[in-house]
């Protein structure tokens, strides 16, 4: 498969556009909304109203109709800028936007898509329960049959957007005995139902912008509209979904590297010591290049991977076997090397910073605690090595 790879003038100008919009409405607010951990509702809507929450969603149905690779060109940039703002688009589109195109009926894509790409609802993503974590098969949210609707009960976890979101694409267990194979559906469950409620919002290392919330479901009845996929066929619509998220996390952690590397060199061309600027000695000198390889690498596998997915389409009916394990291969590693080498960039940018990378509410050592997540959510980089070895072991090189 070719790796070559260019930006059209449009993707061009769209990256300048997102990077001016995000240098003049995100970037000063960071700090105060990371010390006083609030979820930044104002530049939220700006972003919505922009269009920056449908970017890879067709203009049919409410989104910019830029595909993967126009998205994470906004994960990149907002990986540049703040890591809470990019973890809010990314649950609310790779997420949640992403199983309603790939699965949702033309009835569900107009209800719920269309308002979400639009910026006129915020979604969120529900697999993870206080059992099951990187077991992500094992849901005991049970989906109970009541007539033709569908009884839900169960408490979920770690949910990113769970106290803001509208709607929560969420997995629940219609026979706990068959586990993933037939045991797990998708359920489109509006926030304001009878019997939902938010739990314990979590205090967080880092993102402190995002909410991390429990979801309680308290028999929630379900119509029949709001099961999303096939019964017992979520699985493959919350995998197809991490799918496009790990990608994105990749360009993310990209924009995070990229501005580690850049706060790092202007750094260590000013800072002044035993009488040279510091960038004079070979050691620094050999951090920036390390540095800079890895944004140089992760940058073809990113773009590589999202075009990909673009080529694939939609429509996951019509993707052969191989397809579909090459693009979660591709995935896994991006997200797995994209996490682990951010958070060796940032490390040996904080380094290079000295004293000043370790005090609170400079942007390295947000940038810092921000990045350590990477390598656990959205599938643990141990879970990601599985699905790589396995792949290899199936298919080889």
């Amino acid at each position: 498969m070719a790796i070559e790879f260019a930006f059209s003038a449009d993707q061009e100008a769209f990256r300048s556009a997102v990077r001016s919009f995000l240098e003049k409405e995100v970037a000063p607010i960071v700090p105060e909304m990371d010390e006083r951990e609030e979820f930044p509702r104002a530049t939220v809507a700006k972003m919505q109203a922009e269009g920056y929450f449908g970017v890879p969603v067709p203009e049919e149905y409410g989104g910019l109709g830029l595909g993967k690779v126009g998205y994470c060109i906004l994960l990149e940039e907002l990986g540049k800028v703040d890591a809470s703002h990019g973890t809010i688009v990314g649950a609310h589109t790779s997420l949640g936007t992403t199983p309603l195109l790939y699965y949702g009926t033309e009835e569900q894509k107009r209800r719920w898509l269309a308002p979400a790409a639009k910026g006129e609802k915020l979604l969120a993503f529900s697999l993870t329960e206080p059992g099951s974590g990187s077991d992500s098969g094992a849901v005991h949210t049970a989906a109970e049959r009541s007539g033709d609707d569908w009884v839900v009960t169960g408490d979920k976890i770690y949910v990113t957007n769970g106290r803001e979101a509208d709607t929560v694409v969420l997995m629940a267990g219609n026979d706990v005995k068959r586990g993933p194979n037939g045991g797990v559906t998708a359920f489109l469950v509006d926030t304001n139902l009878p019997g939902f409620k938010i739990g314990r919002c979590e205090k967080k290392m880092g993102l402190h912008g995002t909410s991390t919330a429990e979801l309680v479901l308290d028999h929630v009845t379900l119509g029949p509209e709001r099961v999303l996929g096939e019964v017992g066929k979520g699985f493959p619509v919350a995998m197809t979904a991490l799918d496009v998220g790990r990608v994105s996390l990749g360009a993310a952690s990209l924009g995070g590297i990229e501005a580690a590397t850049s706060q790092a060199l202007e750094f260590a061309k000013n800072r002044t010591q035993f009488g040279l600027p510091i960038s004079e000695y070979e050691v620094i000198q050999f951090k920036l290049a390390d540095m800079a390889m890895k944004a140089e690498a992760l940058r073809y596998l990113v773009y590589h991977a999202a075009e990909h997915q673009d080529r694939l389409g939609t429509d996951p009916a019509r993707w052969t076997r191989l397809e579909r394990a090459q693009k979660t291969r591709e995935s896994a590693i991006v997200k797995c090397l994209a996490s682990e080498w951010a958070g060796e960039v940032i490390d040996e940018a904080l380094q290079i910073h000295g004293g000043l990378g370790y005090i609170r509410g400079t942007p390295i050592e947000r940038a810092y605690r921000d990045a350590r997540i990477s390598e656990i959510f959205e599938g643990t980089n141990e879970i990601q090595r599985l699905v790589i070895s396995r792949d290899l072991l199936s298919r080889g090189l």
